[in-house]
């Protein structure tokens, strides 16, 4: 009886890891096809070969791969991707601002701190949400302490942004991922 049980968790364990190399091999040729954009023979056979191949180089690495269903974090990653995008515009609005005002002059400058971020992919998360948002660059990452290192255009690129509104949304993020 002990054998069945040792056995058959080892086949559902097996069954779920199929089942996300399915799923991994699945998304890999949607998004294949998606940029192609053509779907004739040639594209479409292409597109199994290396998602298959991707798929099969990703097999020991299976235990990365996901295995909660996205609709819980369905929510908080919208959330983030707007207000990434709306940070995004208002940072352009403000480069335009400082740049073509004959009055303003650029006060460029450093900033370190901190944020409370609990992981290391909230933290590379928040460096390149910075670093996308024009007037700012993210430097440095400390991963042994967690510190950042930011240039910024301005005084008010450079501010709030150890406890920002991205910074939020990424701390929501790991707690819906840890969950």
């Amino acid at each position: 009886m002990r054998l069945y049980r040792r056995f058959s968790y080892v086949t559902y364990e097996v069954k779920k890891v199929r089942k996300r190399q399915i799923v991994l091999f699945m998304v890999l040729l949607l998004f294949w096809l998606l940029l192609s954009s053509d779907y004739d023979a040639q594209h479409i056979i292409t597109g199994l070969v290396l998602s298959a191949l991707v798929t099969w180089f990703w097999r020991d690495l299976s235990d990365l791969l996901p295995s909660k269903s996205l609709t819980g974090r369905l929510p908080n990653t919208i959330r983030y991707g707007l207000t990434l995008l709306w940070e995004i515009i208002l940072a352009n609005i403000a480069v335009a601002r400082s740049l073509l005002s004959s009055q303003s002059k650029l006060d460029s400058g450093f900033v370190s701190f901190k944020p409370d971020l609990q992981t290391s992919w909230g933290q590379v998360l928040l460096a390149n949400s910075i670093t996308i948002t024009p007037g700012t660059v993210t430097i440095d990452v400390n991963p042994d302490t967690g510190v950042f290192l930011v240039h910024g255009l301005t005084e008010s690129m450079r501010e709030g942004l150890e406890d920002g509104r991205l910074v939020r949304c990424i701390q929501r993020l790991e707690r819906s991922r840890s969950k």
